[in-house]
């Protein structure tokens, strides 16, 4: 083993939170390899959508990376970097008793004569990102779908959807076969050592057990202001809560074949999700409890809901809280102090954007000078 590998062997990092974000984050850091535990009192979990236990399971995969309307700034970089990196991670954690696949394309209808504008800037500003105009027969279709006469829609090829359940399984599954220990438990506090310590810095968890890390990568969303408050770390962020929706359609050919694996209409996406069945799900709201009125909007589409969906069943529903960093933009990456550093604050992107940002945290600590 050279020197380089041995320093990271040594190198002990521990990740409070195993959304998306710390889960990409363990993976990254377990590849690169470093010794890292996984905190978090659900980490061993079961993980399906009746019960979803983080935001991130209760989240529809949306990858939106290739129609972000920039084409620079930080935003952009990480929109353009994930996808690209997502291609190079799907190669790596799928494993048999996973059905994960990236569903293509994204199909987004214009609701206003303005965003379709919009939309004809942007293919004319990103041609080379796969995105182009719907032709009129398309249009056709999803006139007859909803009922209405569109204006206009794109169609992105290269963006889509990733399952967050199955997305997560296998992800799980890759930080076994890598090594990443999985701590079961609720981190109470972090301190800095205050001695000539050889780890900088403390995590104490809800047993009164106590480990010594070299580096923290707080992973926590809304957790995160709890953790950092006693260090003197003002970090704000807003609950943003997402509700999902499948709907059971009755009496109405919907000629499946013919949706894309993520729909967005009117800010709402549409996943053909089993024979007959839809997932409709938005971010919504503020705050952490589920509004029947939002709810009631989402599926009445400012009073324009085609009739299969008015008349349609409400076989499951569910929600997830997410955080939204508050006067700065989302995501929150940030080295805090010497070892610390956090990702959180995803808001809307988690899934799209994890890739980068684990790529960010790693390259942090490959090149700290303590």
């Amino acid at each position: 083993m050279n020197s380089q590998k041995a320093e990271k062997k040594r190198t002990e990092i521990s990740i409070i939170g195993s959304g998306i974000a710390g889960i990409t984050t363990a993976f990254h850091l377990g590849k690169k390899g470093y010794k890292v535990n996984l905190i978090d009192p659900t980490v061993n979990s079961e993980i399906n959508n009746l019960n979803p236990r983080n935001g991130t399971q209760a989240s529809l995969g949306v990858l939106m990376g290739n129609i972000y309307k920039r084409s620079k700034g930080r935003a952009f970089v990480l929109r353009n970097k994930s996808m690209k990196l997502w291609k190079e991670w799907l190669t790596q954690i799928q494993y048999s008793e996973s059905n994960l696949i990236f569903t293509k394309p994204l199909i987004k209808l214009a609701s206003s004569e303005k965003e379709y504008q919009s939309m004809v800037e942007l293919i004319e500003n990103k041609k080379q990102y796969g995105i182009e105009l719907l032709d009129k027969n398309s249009l056709d279709f999803w006139n007859s779908i909803f009922e209405t006469e569109l204006i206009g829609g794109l169609i992105s090829h290269e963006d889509g959807r990733l399952n967050p359940i199955e997305l997560t399984k296998a992800l799980m599954h890759s930080l076994d076969q890598i090594e990443i220990n999985k701590i079961e438990n609720n981190v109470i506090q972090i301190s800095k050592n205050k001695s000539q310590h050889e780890k900088r810095w403390n995590i104490i968890l809800q047993d009164n057990k106590s480990i010594d890390q070299d580096y923290i990568v707080i992973c926590s969303a809304l957790n995160t202001q709890n953790l950092l408050e006693s260090l003197g770390h003002k970090i704000f962020l807003e609950p943003i809560l997402g509700q999902v929706v499948e709907l059971e359609l009755e009496n109405k050919t919907m000629n499946w074949e013919k949706w894309p694996g993520i729909l967005n209409y009117q800010s709402i996406n549409f996943i053909h999700h089993s024979p007959n069945h839809l997932l409709i799900g938005a971010t919504v709201e503020n705050g952490t409890k589920p509004s029947l009125l939002k709810k009631q909007e989402m599926l009445n589409m400012n009073n324009t809901a085609p009739q299969w969906m008015t008349e349609g069943k409400v076989r499951h529903e569910w929600n997830g809280v997410r955080a939204r960093p508050i006067n700065e933009p989302a995501p929150l990456l940030k080295e805090l102090d010497a070892g610390l550093l956090i990702n959180t604050g995803h808001y809307r992107n988690g899934i799209l954007l994890a890739p980068a940002c684990s790529e960010w945290i790693g390259l942090k600590i490959e090149n700290s000078k303590y």
